[in-house]
C-alpha cells in the first residue's frame, strides 16, 4: 500500500478514523490495523447500482451520481430487465468457483454494500435508492423510540414479547418511512419474493404490496420469469430474492460442503437463466453482503446479571458483528471504560458522532430518527468476532456459525454479475 495516502478525521470523542483516499481501496484502518471497507458513494455501490437501474427502468436521476451513470453503461439499455439479489453471495464465495463458472466469467466489478452489511439495510439501500442514514433500516434489531423497547423488524415484533408492532399501533410506513423506488418504474414491474416471507410487512413496505410475486423454488420461478420475458408485449422489469446461499451460510459456515454445493447451485442456475432469456433481455446478480466464520473462541456472551446489561435502558440492537447500545442516563463513561477494559481488543467502540462523522451510515445528512435508533455507542467487531446479551434464563448464545454485518472484505465485497 505504499504511495496511497489517507484522510485523517478526529472525532469529537478523540477516536482517529482513517480512510484510504476514495480513489484508493479506502481501507479503514485504527491504530495502523486493517479493520475493513468502508461504505463510498465514489466507488462501486449498492446505492449507486440501485440509481442505475431504476434510471434505466425510467426514473428520473435525483442527484449527480457518476458511479451510477458508470453502471448504467455497463449494464446497457435492455428492453427486459432482470435483478437478481442472491441473499450472502458475497465476493468470498464467488471466488471458490471455477474460472470458467457463470459467475465468475460474467463478473464485471466488485461492489460495496452499505453498511451494516446485513440482508435489511442492504435490501432497503436498493429498495429506497438511498442509504441507511436516511430510512432507518440500521440492523436485525432496532430500537424503536416510538415504543422506548427494541423491535425485530423483519419478523415485525416486540423483542421482548413477541408482540405484533401492527398490534402495537406501528406500520411500515412509519417505520421505514419513503416511497419504493420501483412504484415509479415506467415499467411492467414484479418483484418475486420466497413464499415464506412474501407477504410481510417488511417485504410490502420494501417494494408496495401490489409487486409482490411469491414463488417456492428457484428453478420454478427462473422459468416463471423467461416465460415472462418471452411473451412480454412491453419493457418489463423482474427481481427475484434468493436467501439459501445466507440460510446455510449461517447454519453450517462458510467452509461446509452444503454451503460450497448451495453456491454452485446458485451459479449454475444463473447460468441457465442467461441461456433460456432471450437476446433483448438484460440479466444483472448481486448480493446484500457476503459471509464471514465466527471461531467458538471469539463468540462472546454477556449474561443477564453482567454489570453491562445494568447500564442500559434495553437490550442492545443490531446483530452480532454491529452492535448499538442505548445506554442509561449518566452512564457512558462508566459503559464505555468497562466495555473497553473487557472487549476493546475485539470490538471498535464508536460514539453516534463518530459513526456519523466516518459516514457509515451514508454520505447525507442522517435523519434524526435514524440517530436516535442508533444509541449513545455502536460497537463494530474486529476481524471474526461476534457478541450477543442474552436475555434471562431462557435465552441462547451465538448459534449461527457464520455471520455479517461488519466492514471486513468478505462481509462488504459482493459481485455484480452482467449477462
Amino acid at each position: 500500500m505504499n504511495g496511497e495516502y489517507r484522510l485523517v478525521i478526529s472525532t469529537k470523542s478523540g477516536h482517529t478514523l482513517r480512510r484510504w483516499h476514495p480513489n484508493c481501496r479506502n481501507f479503514w484502518t485504527e491504530r495502523r490495523r486493517v479493520i475493513g471497507f468502508c461504505p463510498s458513494a465514489d466507488e462501486p455501490n449498492l446505492v449507486s447500482l440501485a440509481r442505475a437501474i431504476g434510471g434505466i427502468c425510467g426514473v428520473a436521476q435525483r442527484v449527480d451520481d457518476p458511479v451510477a451513470d458508470r453502471f448504467r453503461q455497463l449494464i446497457g439499455e435492455p428492453e427486459h430487465l432482470v435483478f437478481v439479489i442472491a441473499d450472502g453471495f458475497g465476493m468470498n464465495f464467488v471466488d471458490t468457483l471455477p474460472e470458467d463458472s457463470f459467475s465468475r466469467t460474467n463478473l464485471v466489478l466488485e461492489n460495496r454494500v452499505a453498511f451494516p452489511s446485513s440482508t435489511g439495510p442492504n435490501l432497503f439501500s436498493f429498495g429506497r435508492a438511498e442509504w441507511p442514514g436516511q430510512y432507518g433500516a440500521i440492523g436485525w434489531y432496532v430500537h424503536l423510540g416510538e415504543l422506548n423497547a427494541r423491535a425485530t423488524l423483519f419478523p415485525w415484533v416486540r423483542t421482548k414479547d413477541d408482540v405484533s408492532l401492527t398490534d402495537l399501533g406501528l406500520t411500515g410506513e412509519v417505520v421505514w418511512p419513503g416511497v419504493p423506488e420501483s412504484l415509479g418504474y415506467k415499467r411492467d414491474s414484479v418483484n418475486y419474493i420466497p413464499s415464506l416471507f412474501s407477504d410481510s410487512v417488511a417485504t410490502g413496505t420494501l417494494h408496495g404490496r401490489e409487486t409482490v410475486v411469491g414463488y417456492e423454488d428457484l428453478g420454478e420461478v427462473i422459468d416463471r420469469v423467461v416465460e415472462r420475458v418471452r411473451t412480454a408485449s412491453q419493457p418489463t422489469y423482474s427481481h427475484i430474492f434468493w436467501p439459501r446461499v445466507d440460510n446455510v451460510s449461517h447454519e453450517v459456515g462458510t467452509r461446509h460442503q452444503d454451503t460450497l454445493r448451495e453456491v454452485a447451485f446458485v451459479d449454475a442456475e444463473l447460468g441457465r437463466f442467461a441461456q433460456l432469456l432471450p437476446k433483448n433481455a438484460g440479466l444483472v446478480v448481486t448480493a446484500d453482503h457476503g459471509h464471514l466464520d465466527m471461531p467458538e473462541q471469539r463468540k462472546f456472551v454477556v449474561e443477564p446479571d453482567d454489570p453491562l446489561t445494568a447500564l442500559l435502558v434495553d437490550a442492545p440492537s443490531g446483530d452480532e458483528r454491529t452492535l448499538m447500545f442505548h445506554v442509561v442516563e449518566g452512564q457512558n463513561e462508566k459503559f464505555a471504560t468497562e466495555f473497553m477494559r473487557r472487549f476493546g481488543e475485539h470490538f471498535l467502540l464508536l460514539t453516534a458522532d463518530d459513526v456519523v462523522t466516518a459516514e457509515l451510515l451514508g454520505p447525507d445528512l442522517v435523519r434524526d430518527f435514524t440517530l436516535a435508533r442508533l444509541g449513545t455507542f455502536k460497537a463494530i467487531a474486529r476481524y471474526d468476532a461476534g457478541m450477543k446479551f442474552r436475555r434471562g434464563a431462557e435465552g441462547t448464545g451465538l448459534t449461527l456459525n457464520a455471520q455479517h454485518g461488519g466492514l471486513t472484505p468478505a462481509e462488504m465485497l459482493v459481485p455484480v454479475i452482467v449477462a
